[in-house]
């Protein structure tokens, strides 16, 4: 046994290959989250309650309900959950307009983060923010252009 180890004693250990862009990217979203949270509204499952005019439990099971039909999307940030506003009309259900294209956004695989990402950041197809276009046929066409693979 010991002639075995022997054999080894001169193998230098190697140093560990160590993920630096993993880790960066890592970074680099949170800081993107962090921001989308700082700058854009949402309200949590007491707040969409209030506004509701309901009890938490019903708030998240009515959220349940939304997301299941790919109607609504949220977040998960610093162990809560988040419903980006936007996606809510002025009594707190969802916008219909919003709806049916958080449906195709997920429905191409985006995440939460990831939707809410797209509907406020500038789109080059329409040259604005989606979330600025609601309602209007530009929308419909930044949604298009992304989807029409």
């Amino acid at each position: 046994m010991a002639a075995v180890i022997a054999l080894f004693d001169d193998i230098p250990t190697p140093t560990p290959l160590l993920d630096h862009a993993a880790v960066e990217q890592a970074r680099l979203v949170r800081i993107a989250r962090d921001h989308l949270v700082g700058t854009e509204r949402s309200v949590d499952y007491e707040h969409l309650a209030i506004g509701r005019g309901s009890s938490v439990l019903a708030a998240r099971q009515w959220v349940k309900r939304q997301r299941a039909k790919g109607q609504l999307f949220v977040v998960e940030h610093d162990g809560g959950t988040l419903i980006p506003s936007f996606q809510l009309d002025e009594a707190f259900d969802v916008d219909t307009r919003v709806g049916e294209v958080v449906g195709r956004l997920a429905d191409f695989g985006l995440s939460g983060w990831a939707i809410w990402q797209w509907f406020t950041s500038i789109n080059p197809w329409i040259d604005a923010r989606p979330i600025d276009a609601i309602g209007s046929r530009a929308l419909d066409t930044a949604v298009e252009r992304l989807t029409d693979v």
